[in-house]
This record gives C-alpha cells, structure tokens and sequence, in this order.
C-alpha cells in the first residue's frame, strides 16, 4: 500500500531546512513507561509543548513501500526536552513500514490500529493529550522527568518499541518538532489531508456504491492516484 507516500515525502521535504539530530532505536534505552495515564498539574510542569497558544500537528502514515521509511530511529527537530525552558509549538510524527498489506478491506483497519498506538504509550512525566478531531497533541512535561534525564530520543524508542510489537510492522521513525521556525501551518494540513486519505480508503473498503460525482471525497480520491486505483478495483468486483 503507498497512498500515503506522497505525505511521507512531502513532510521529510517541509523539514528538510532545518537541522535534525538522529538517534538510532534503542530498545535497551527507552523512556520509563507506566501502564496507564498520568495527570501533571501545573506545579509538577516544566513546560508545556504544543499548548492552545502554541501551534502543534500530529499524524501517522502507513506504507508498505519498500525502503521509503529507512532505519528504525528517532529524529528531533528542534530543541531537546533537557534544553527547553518555555511553552514551544509541538509535532510528533509517525511513519511505520509494513509488510505488504494489499488491497483488501484489511487495509483500513490496519492503518486505524497503527494509528491508535499513540494512545497506549504513557512515557513517564510526558503527559500526552491528544485530539484526533483537530490533528494535533499537547504534551506537559514534569520537573522530576526533565531532572532525570528524560529525553525525545527515549521517548521517541518507548513509541517504536510498541509500534514494532504490532504484527507486520518491520520499521518506524517517530519525528519531535519543537523548531518554532517550522512550518506548522503546513504540517497542519498534511495532517489533515493524511486524515481525509483515511476516510477515504474506509469507504471504499465498505464498498459505498456511490458516483464519484456525489462523493464528499472525490477532491482527496482525484489527488491519490492509488485510492483510485482501489475505487475502481472495488467496483469491479
């Protein structure tokens, strides 16, 4: 499956300008995980990222691309967790390499489940809130974790770890943007344009007997050569 390929690249080229530092996936070294999640207030805060006054996208793509994800690492783009005194614009990408997934009605479903990881990694003293309805995150960070020497490059191998535990995943790279000076606004609508790729692969997984002409979808089914190649395929049979 590569229709979320174009989404991988053109995210690797919005980042391209700006300095990234890359730590190999450490199974050994992730971040202390606890079993549920975790309330932070305020007066156990170091700082929050991607925050209502702040700018912050999230998304994962899927692909079953051979190579196009590359080694299993983190990269962080952007200052470090130990190096951040302030409220910063926050991103957290995902991009997961499967094995061949097919065009069957196994596809969505498996690009939902790989999604909904996210909300079964709880790093300590890295509070995550996610929206999946406005495609972004906002993450509080405590004092003690800070002092201890959490750090995204553990955090990132905590998210790559479960990731990989998913059957067929065979690599992932987790993006941390804290950069002020990235393109979030572009970001935002990668976001959601991966989004609309989703639902439109769901309906034609469910085989909607619809005209293209009524579809609320066309405009993302136009753009994606590979979802159309999909809707025509499910009419036929």
């Amino acid at each position: 499956m590569d229709i979320q390929d174009q989404i991988i690249r053109d995210t690797r080229s919005l980042l391209q300008q700006i300095p990234a530092a890359c730590f190999p996936y450490n199974a050994q070294d992730c971040a202390p995980a606890r079993k549920d999640s975790q309330v932070l207030l305020l007066k156990e805060t170091a700082f929050e990222l991607g925050g209502r006054e702040k700018k912050s996208a999230a998304y994962t793509c899927v692909s079953s691309t051979p190579g196009i994800v590359g080694e299993s690492k983190t990269l962080l783009y952007g200052p470090d967790l130990g190096q951040i005194r302030g409220p910063l614009s926050y991103a957290r990408i995902t991009f997961a390499e499967t094995e061949e997934i097919g065009e069957d009605d196994r596809a969505y479903h498996i690009c939902k489940d790989i999604d909904l990881i996210k909300y079964s990694v709880y790093p300590e003293g890295f509070m995550v809130r996610a929206s999946s309805m406005e495609e972004r995150e906002q993450v509080r960070v405590g004092k003690k974790a800070v002092k201890e020497g959490l750090s995204f490059a553990r955090v990132g191998s905590l998210y790559i770890n479960k990731y990989l535990e998913y059957p067929g995943v065979k690599v992932v790279q987790v993006l941390f943007i804290t950069e002020e000076s990235a393109d979030f606004l572009s970001l935002k609508r990668l976001a959601e344009k991966n989004k609309m790729i989703t639902k439109a692969l769901n309906k034609i997984m469910e085989k909607a007997d619809k005209e293209c002409s009524t579809c609320g979808l066309k405009e993302i089914c136009d753009e994606v050569e590979g979802l159309r190649k999909l809707h025509f395929q499910n009419r036929k049979r």
